[in-house]
């Protein structure tokens, strides 16, 4: 239960933040992403969680979309999310993100899945919402495995999932940004966050 509920909020960061996916041979993530890039970015979220005083001005700062795409690969993934391979994302003005993800579900936990379902491909393009403190994505095309799917279809399916919570969630559900987040504002190949 905790590792759906770590890959969903997983999948709604990344697609919320800078969202997901294009592109079908895995690369080699050693010389696409930067270790570097991925420790300053980790490094940052740290230090913004952990800030406990109170500030009457935000404060800013920016990432590009390579290093966004460095920390999600090399640290967040591998942190959260084992079943998601790769993540690569583009970042555009006014809150305009696509992207591409690859998915594999392996090991007994998934032994029940379908075979069709065990590598997934998702192509995806949307906007960012942020709102108090909260963040979503809505969608404006969505392929899985190279087939068109509209969001509703999928969000339809991700509810049928969910056979042991009281409560269902939906991928258009809010969701809190990260420990000391207040805004984030996604422009061509920046993402902004405001704390």
């Amino acid at each position: 239960m905790r590792n759906l509920t770590n890959y969903k909020r997983f999948i709604i960061m990344v697609m919320g933040i800078a969202l997901v996916m294009s592109s079908l041979s895995f690369p080699a993530i050693t010389t696409e992403f930067s270790d570097e890039k991925a420790k300053l970015v980790d490094l940052v979220l740290k230090r913004i969680a952990k800030q406990h005083k109170k500030s009457v001005f935000l404060k800013k700062i920016s990432f590009s979309e390579d290093e966004l795409n460095s920390y999600l690969n090399l640290v967040y993934i591998k942190r959260y999310t084992p079943e998601v391979k790769y993540v690569k994302l583009k970042l555009n003005k006014n809150n305009f993100v696509s992207g591409s993800m690859k998915i594999k579900l392996e090991g007994k936990k998934y032994d029940k899945v379908p075979s069709f379902f065990k590598n997934i491909d998702v192509d995806t393009s949307g906007r960012v919402e942020c709102n108090k403190y909260r963040m979503r994505f809505i969608f404006e095309t969505l392929q899985v495995n190279g087939t068109t799917l509209t969001p509703e279809v999928l969000d339809e399916a991700f509810g049928q999932v969910q056979t042991r919570t009281k409560i269902k969630k939906s991928m258009y559900d809010w969701f809190n940004l990260l420990p000391g987040i207040k805004n984030v504002i996604v422009d061509y190949k920046k993402l902004t966050i405001f704390y």
